[in-house]
């Protein structure tokens, strides 16, 4: 099975690998096709992708750059070689003349320290300024992965560690460029089939609303807790963006940030019930990953599948689970397999 080195990311399926593909492969045709509605770190789909045709969508774009870098694109790699000789150039040249200053201006001393912000804008600069775009997907896909091991942070972008905390002066420290070539070399050898993959990036209501095609089973892993995504990953939205937003609050947070309605105990049940309605009406099966310490209950998120498939069957599956820096829980992961 295809593991993917991808960003550091809550709610990674890593883990689960062995018990999640076998549940998509056991109620889904051979050459079929699988949409992974919410991809997020892309872990699920880049496995998935030696089985069966892979569509991912997520309604953030840096998710969106991995799954066009890994899972779209079936014809390019990078190294830390091709980086060097890609990109060294550009980053001199914003070093310089600082082209692009927005991390250095915004969030020296925060998440990074002044030296890797510098470096961030200038890698992030020579990045805009490769030709090819899955090239540049994977570039940015490297950057993002030198940028989580490096963060001053407990493990996501929602604060940053203060100054005094021990931890600080280690991290930054840590040479961002020597770590982004590190990554580069991640992305030199990749699985490649001749399907033809897609990437979306949206809102799933709007994805529903248009013809993809035909698709034979949807992988669901939607949020679990009332913690927004979109605060604990704003600055690598930012990064792929680059489009000088505002920025708001101690942590920096983008304005307009994204607010999913799974995170809500009053709407988490409608939207579950909007993604089965659409499965039910196109004849699509459905594998659901949750927690069963999930805003939904887990009795009534099983009551709910029953009502819209004709077989529905659940695997708990016990594992530790990091909480980005609260310390370590022991959870249930629900993986749901519902046929129609």
């Amino acid at each position: 099975m295809n593991v993917l080195n991808t960003i550091r990311y809550m709610g990674i399926k890593t883990h689960l690998l062995d018990k999640i593909i076998p549940a998509i492969q056991q109620i889904t045709p051979q050459n079929g096709i699988v949409l992974d509605l919410m991809a997020g770190s892309n872990t699920v789909s880049y496995a998935l992708k030696e089985f069966f045709t892979v569509y991912t969508n997520d309604v953030q774009e840096y998710s969106y750059v991995i799954s066009r870098a890994v899972i779209e694109n079936q014809t390019e790699v990078i190294s830390a070689s091709s980086a060097k000789n890609d990109l060294y150039e550009n980053i001199q040249d914003n070093l310089q003349n600082k082209k692009y200053n927005f991390f250095q201006t915004v969030y020296s001393d925060t998440y990074f320290s002044f030296e890797q912000c510098e470096y961030i804008d200038s890698i992030r600069y020579a990045i805009d300024q490769i030709e090819n775009e899955y090239k540049k997907d994977l570039y940015l896909f490297a950057l993002m992965s030198a940028m989580c091991k490096v963060q001053s942070t407990p493990g996501h972008f929602a604060q940053y560690m203060p100054k005094e905390h021990p931890r600080i002066v280690p991290l930054q420290k840590m040479d961002i460029y020597s770590e982004f070539l590190g990554k580069c070399d991640n992305y030199s050898d990749l699985c490649f089939t001749k399907n033809k993959n897609k990437a979306f990036c949206g809102d799933y209501k709007e994805l529903f609303k248009k013809d993809i095609g035909r698709v034979d089973t949807i992988y669901l892993d939607s949020p679990y807790s009332q913690e927004q995504y979109s605060r604990f990953y704003h600055v690598l939205e930012t990064l792929v963006r680059y489009d000088n937003p505002e920025v708001n609050f101690k942590a920096k947070y983008r304005e307009g940030r994204f607010q999913s309605d799974f995170c809500y105990k009053s709407r988490v049940k409608q939207e579950f019930g909007n993604i089965m309605s659409y499965c039910k009406k196109n004849k699509i099966n459905l594998v659901i990953s949750y927690s069963n310490k999930g805003v939904l209950a887990s009795d009534e998120l099983e009551k709910l599948c029953n009502e819209y498939f004709k077989t529905v069957y659940t695997d708990k599956i016990s594992y530790t689970h990091s909480t980005q820096g609260k310390g370590i829980k022991e959870l249930n992961e629900l993986v749901i397999i519902c046929q129609i």
